[in-house]
C-alpha cells in the first residue's frame, strides 16, 4: 500500500512540476528524483518510488517556493495578495483561483440601501496654462462687417445631466456632480455616487465624465501586461509628464481572459479581433470606444487599440447573455454568479466618454448600472479586489503629481502609476502643460 501512494505521490509530483514549472522546473524534478533514487534506492532496492518520491517532493516544494518568492517579494505596485493571485496565474494555476474567487464572491449584494457613497473627489486647485485654448472660428460669425475672419474659444465644458435618484431619500450629493480634473483652466471631469438600482439598493456605483475639448489621452504599458521592452509609454508616467498629469485609470483583463487584441506604439501584442469591444486613441489623443469594425474602423492611423471582452451594453440595452451565447465569461465565472468590483468605460447620450466602477455586482447588475447612469454604449474593464483604479492627482510645488482616488473603495498601491504598474492603464493629460520637450511620449 504504501508503495501505491508513493507512486501516486511521484505522479502527482512530477506532474505539479510540469504544470507550475514547466520544462525546466520539470528538469529540476527529474534530477532531484534520480538524486533520491540514488541516495535511497540502494539501501531500498524494494522500494524504488517512494525513493523517488522523497526526492522529488522536496525538490518541487523547494522549486515552488522560490518561484513564489522571486514574482511576490519585488513591489510592482500590486498587493502581496494580487502577486500571488498573478504568480498561480502565470503558472497555470488560474482554474484554481478563479474558483477561490467563485467561492469567495459568491454572496450578492444587499436589498437594504446603503446610507453611503462611496465617491471621494478631490477638487481640484487652479492652475496656470502654459498656453492659451486654440480659439475656433464659428460658422455663424466667419467675418466681420470689414471682411476680417473672427474668432472665438470654444465654450466651456459643461457638467453632465444630473442623475434623477430611484432610491428615496436620496443620499447628499446622489446623481449630482463635481468637478474632479480641469485642463486648461477648463473642467475636464465630474464625479458622482449613486444607488442604481431600486430593489438591490446595496450597491453603489462612481461614475466619472470625461470632456475631451482640452484633454490628451495616452495608454500606457504594464511590465506584465503586456510586458516587454523597448516601449516609449513604459510602466509609469515620468516626471517630465507629471505637471500635466490630472487622472489616469485601469485597463482590461490579462491577455489569457479574452479573445481580443492589444495594439499600440506600432506593435501588435495580440491581434485585435472584429465586433469586440475596443478602446481607441487618436493621434491627437482623443480616446473613443466602440465596436471594432462598426464604430472603430482599424485603418492603422491610430495610436492605441485595446479591446476587452464585447460591448457589455449597446443601444441602450444589455448584452450579458447575448455575450455569453457567444463565449464570453464576464470575469473567469463560467455560469457562477461571482459580485465583485466590476469597472467599465462607456459613452453617455451626449457622446462624452465616463468610467464606472460599481461593487459588489455581477456582470448582469453591472450593465443594469451602466443603463441607470445613462450609459448608451459600454465595454467592461477589470474587475477584482485591487485592479478597478481611477486616481486624479493634484500637484506639489515642484510639479510632481500626488494620487486620490476617486473612490474610497479601490485598493492597492495608490502610487501605481508614477512608480511602476505591472498592468497597461489610460492616463489623461492637460495639453497646455505638456512642455514641448515631453510631448513626444504623447505622440
Amino acid at each position: 500500500m504504501l508503495t501505491i501512494v508513493a507512486a501516486v505521490l511521484a505522479a502527482a509530483t512530477l506532474g505539479l512540476a510540469w504544470l507550475t514549472g514547466g520544462v525546466g522546473g520539470f528538469l529540476v524534478v527529474v534530477a532531484a528524483a534520480g538524486v533520491g533514487w540514488w541516495v535511497f534506492g540502494r539501501r531500498a532496492r524494494r522500494q524504488p518510488v517512494r525513493a523517488v518520491a522523497f526526492g522529488a517532493l522536496p525538490a518541487l516544494i523547494v522549486w515552488t517556493l522560490v518561484s513564489i518568492l522571486v514574482a511576490v517579494v519585488p513591489d510592482n505596485g500590486d498587493r502581496v495578495a494580487s502577486r500571488l493571485a498573478t504568480w498561480a496565474r502565470d503558472h497555470r494555476l488560474g482554474a484554481v483561483i478563479d474558483q477561490l474567487e467563485a467561492w469567495t464572491y459568491s454572496e450578492p449584494p444587499s436589498a437594504t440601501p446603503a446610507t453611503d457613497l462611496a465617491v471621494t473627489p478631490v477638487t481640484p486647485a487652479p492652475t496656470t496654462s502654459t498656453t492659451t485654448p486654440a480659439p475656433t472660428t464659428t460658422l455663424d460669425d466667419a467675418t466681420t462687417t470689414s471682411g476680417e475672419p473672427t474668432t472665438t474659444l470654444p465654450p466651456a465644458p459643461a457638467p453632465p445631466a444630473t442623475l434623477t435618484p430611484v432610491i428615496e431619500p436620496a443620499l447628499d450629493g446622489e446623481g449630482q456632480w463635481t468637478v474632479v480634473a480641469t485642463a486648461a483652466g477648463e473642467p475636464a471631469m465630474w464625479a458622482t455616487g449613486y444607488r442604481p438600482i431600486a430593489d438591490v439598493g446595496g450597491i453603489v456605483a462612481t461614475m466619472v465624465v470625461l470632456d475631451q475639448t482640452h484633454l490628451r489621452t495616452a495608454l500606457f504599458n504594464g511590465s506584465e501586461m503586456p510586458g516587454g521592452g523597448g516601449w516609449t509609454r513604459g510602466n509609469r508616467v515620468p516626471a517630465v509628464l507629471q505637471p500635466a498629469l490630472i487622472a489616469a485609470m485601469n485597463g482590461g483583463f490579462r491577455f489569457d481572459h479574452m479573445k481580443g487584441g492589444y495594439v499600440t506604439e506600432g506593435r501588435v501584442m495580440k491581434p485585435l479581433r472584429e465586433g469586440d469591444a475596443t478602446l481607441a486613441i487618436d493621434a491627437q489623443g482623443v480616446l473613443s470606444m466602440g465596436q471594432l469594425g462598426r464604430d472603430i474602423i482599424d485603418d492603422g492611423s491610430w495610436v492605441s487599440l485595446r479591446q476587452n471582452l464585447e460591448l457589455i451594453v449597446d443601444d441602450g440595452r444589455s448584452r450579458v447573455d447575448e455575450a455569453v451565447a457567444n463565449g464570453v465569461w464576464w470575469g473567469a465565472d463560467h455560469g457562477n454568479a461571482v459580485y465583485v468590483k466590476r469597472s467599465a468605460v462607456c459613452t453617455i447620450a451626449d457622446g462624452r466618454i465616463a468610467y464606472v466602477m460599481a461593487a459588489m455586482v455581477d456582470a448582469h447588475q453591472l450593465a443594469e448600472t451602466l443603463i441607470a447612469m445613462g450609459c448608451v454604449m459600454a465595454m467592461q474593464m477589470d474587475i477584482n479586489v485591487d485592479w478597478p483604479t481611477f486616481m486624479t492627482y493634484t500637484h506639489t510645488a515642484d510639479g510632481a503629481a500626488e494620487p486620490h482616488w476617486v473612490d474610497e473603495r479601490m485598493s492597492g498601491n495608490p502610487r501605481r502609476y508614477l512608480d511602476g504598474s505591472s498592468k497597461e492603464f489610460f492616463a489623461f493629460f492637460d495639453p497646455a502643460r505638456v512642455t514641448p520637450d515631453a510631448l513626444p511620449l504623447l505622440s
